[in-house]
């Protein structure tokens, strides 16, 4: 099916402008200077602010400190031991005041307030009892071991359904990744919706010859924004494959990088989507708080080692990445 002239210059407008929208999240603590962000959407910088608008639907500035907004709201529940001060900073904010100001505009708490609240929040998710016996608990069902072979340390938490989770943190090399990437709220179980952005990734990737599992990982990255802290038409999902440094793409398809680090990861085998999503409430409930790690820079990532579709009971073979640093 051809494209139209005007949907091609579309999609290459998209693509320009989430060219953009992935340096500002990875540098989000630098210097985000129109100069700068134009350049890499290779448009004029005297029109770049209208086109950024009528693609993404929020003019840059505002797009900028919201992006440094819900990161911060995000490390404020998840990293509580880190002072406001350090956590504006680390947003990129140039004053703990201007950050405590947008913050109260933003939200309508203080970061203070917001810490606070959603704290409180978490511990009622994580377990309606008192806090005392939902420590205890934690406590009595997540052990650390030392692995035989690799001499590093694996947790193990007992889930509800009487099954093992283990635990490992690894140090990961970067990942260049080919994505396309869906805007908006979105269900994590709408297995139609993610079904057709991966068609769309593997019709551009199979006829180049990018696809060649098993060294070609096909992945699911949620790297913009996260629901505790950002409203559903600002979220972003993208799906992926790895591929070469230097590859080429074009149209909708985008490309970037999957930071080096330390990941946390959970490996699970014939899970349903409901035992996936439990896996990671139990690694953010259960294990972060005493673990020694709080999460790190970047987005968390799913590498999807089968297609369900063709497992005889529709089971996902998975490995989950948070990224973490020490707390």
């Amino acid at each position: 099916m051809k494209i139209l002239q005007s949907e091609k210059s579309k999609i290459e407008y998209i693509a320009r402008i989430n060219r953009v929208v992935d340096h500002i999240k990875n540098n989000i603590d630098s210097d985000l200077s129109l100069e700068k962000l134009s350049s890499i959407a290779a448009f004029s910088k005297y029109y770049f602010h209208r086109i950024f608008k009528s693609v993404s639907g929020e003019n840059i500035n505002a797009f900028i400190v919201r992006i440094r907004l819900e990161k911060s709201a995000f490390l404020l529940i998840y990293r509580p031991k880190e002072s406001i001060t350090n956590i504006a900073y680390d947003s990129g904010f140039s004053s703990p005041s201007a950050y405590s100001r947008a913050f109260k505009s933003f939200y309508n708490l203080t970061p203070k307030q917001w810490r606070r609240e959603k704290s409180n929040i978490c511990q009622e998710k994580s377990n309606p009892s008192q806090l005392i016996n939902n420590l205890s608990q934690v406590h009595s069902s997540c052990k650390t071991y030392i692995d035989s072979r690799t001499h590093l340390p694996i947790w193990r938490i007992n889930m509800k359904n009487n099954q093992s989770l283990q635990i490992e943190v690894r140090e990961m090399p970067e990942i260049n990744i080919a994505y396309i990437r869906h805007r908006g709220g979105y269900d994590p179980h709408d297995k139609k919706l993610f079904q057709q952005l991966f068609s769309k990734l593997l019709n551009w990737a199979i006829p180049r010859n990018l696809f060649q599992p098993p060294q070609t990982k096909a992945m699911t990255v949620y790297s913009g924004g996260h629901p505790e802290t950002t409203e559903p038409e600002n979220l972003t999902v993208d799906v992926c494959i790895s591929i070469e440094k230097h590859t080429k793409v074009e149209g909708e398809v985008g490309k970037r990088i999957i930071q080096a680090g330390q990941y946390a990861v959970i490996c699970l085998t014939d899970a349903t989507l409901d035992e996936c999503d439990q896996a990671w409430h139990e690694m953010f409930d259960h294990w972060l708080p005493q673990s020694g790690f709080q999460p790190g820079d970047g987005g968390y990532y799913c590498n999807h080692l089968n297609d369900p579709e063709q497992h005889p009971q529709k089971l996902h073979n998975v490995e989950m990445y948070l990224p973490v640093k020490p707390l």
